[in-house]
């Protein structure tokens, strides 16, 4: 039964079920990260020791030089739109009533960022480097719907 394959035209398919059971975890910086949402209203970043790199989402380790990232402290300030699309129909190709803007938001000194929706904002206004804040849920659950939606800043 077991065929030693040596070219793939000998490919063979095999039909049937395997049952796989997991479970995804946040793992050990998602949980820091997550709880920061919903019990502070904190966006966090982890930064490494060695090159002072600072990631969003956090890391548990550098991704330059691997060292472990013990230093963590929330983002300051607003974020800025690093790049954005807008969204005229839902994921199930129906036209939407209003069109929804999902940008990466980023935060100046910190490596990645985080997708998420804009509100409050007409889409013809929308470019990069727009600066925009959190618009904090008013229930959160420890997940990204924490934040409803990124905002430019009301004093703006």
């Amino acid at each position: 039964m077991l065929d030693k394959i040596s070219k793939s035209t000998e490919l063979k398919p095999w039909r049937g079920n395997i049952p796989i059971y997991h479970r995804y975890t946040l793992g050990v910086a998602g949980e820091r990260f997550f709880k920061a949402l919903r019990d502070h209203k904190q966006i966090l970043a982890s930064a490494c020791p060695n090159c002072r790199q600072r990631f969003i989402p956090p890391k548990i380790y550098c991704e330059a030089c691997f060292e472990e990232t013990r230093d963590w402290s929330t983002v300051e300030g607003p974020g800025y739109i690093k790049t954005f699309t807008v969204l005229h129909r839902s994921l199930e190709e129906e036209p939407l009533e209003r069109p929804v803007v999902v940008a990466l938001i980023a935060w100046s000194g910190v490596r990645g960022g985080l997708l998420h929706r804009l509100g409050e904002v007409d889409p013809s206004g929308v470019k990069t480097g727009l600066e925009v804040e959190p618009q904090w849920a008013e229930v959160r659950t420890g997940s990204m719907d924490d934040i409803q939606f990124f905002r430019p800043p009301l004093n703006s």
